[in-house]
């Protein structure tokens, strides 16, 4: 009975973020009220307070929506690629689903909603999965002699997310004006390649 019970609990839930993020898409966040919600998810106001706080904690279910994305996009990445190459490929295939898929109005709430300290999710928190993914990646490149072993892992992995994370605020910033995937790759390459193999070897030269 109780496995129903949270099974119940689980589906009601993903219902009314299903229903805001379809809504979120086709009229935007700020224009998506919490009646249009409710009615979409069919759902009394006292049942949507039992699984949110507030309109912006279904923002932060984003990080839900990511973690998951990117366990999926990790099984795409070819794992013969060089350590470096797997994480541009990785970022690059998130930064596609978040253009076509989630779009620059959203992002830039979530951002807003982080700042304002609306809710108390941290959605860059030490528990999200891409953590994990990133630490997996890097581990593995120092066994294959291709990531170097001088910096910590857990650092490399804090660097790389502030990274990317600054990408997307500059892309938000500029309203979506240029590629963000382009022009931030490229930015990325350049800073990823700091923690390579060679570039240890040529820090030890001097």
């Amino acid at each position: 009975m109780r496995i129903r019970n949270e099974e119940n609990e689980r589906r009601q839930r993903e219902m009314l973020l299903n229903a805001a993020w379809k809504l979120f898409r086709q009229k935007g966040y700020h224009d998506t009220t919490m009646r249009d919600i409710l009615t979409e998810a069919n759902c009394s106001k006292g049942r949507f307070y039992y699984y949110f706080n507030a309109k912006a904690e279904l923002l932060d279910s984003l990080s839900e929506v990511f973690d998951q994305k990117y366990v999926e996009f990790y099984h795409c990445v070819s794992k013969e690629k060089n350590t470096l190459e797997q994480l541009l490929d990785l970022t690059r295939r998130m930064f596609e689903f978040m253009v076509s898929e989630i779009g620059v109005e959203l992002l830039t709430n979530l951002y807003i909603s982080q700042l304002s300290g609306v809710t108390e999710i941290r959605f860059w928190g030490e528990n999200r999965l891409v953590r994990r993914i990133l630490t997996e990646m890097l581990e593995e490149g120092q066994a294959r002699n291709q990531i170097r072993t001088d910096i910590d892992v857990s650092e490399m992995v804090s660097d790389i997310i502030e990274e990317e994370r600054n990408q997307i605020i500059s892309w938000c910033l500029e309203k979506g004006r240029y590629s963000l995937v382009e022009v931030s790759l490229r930015k990325l390459e350049r800073i990823y390649g700091i923690y390579s193999k060679d570039w240890e070897i040529k820090k030890q030269q001097f």
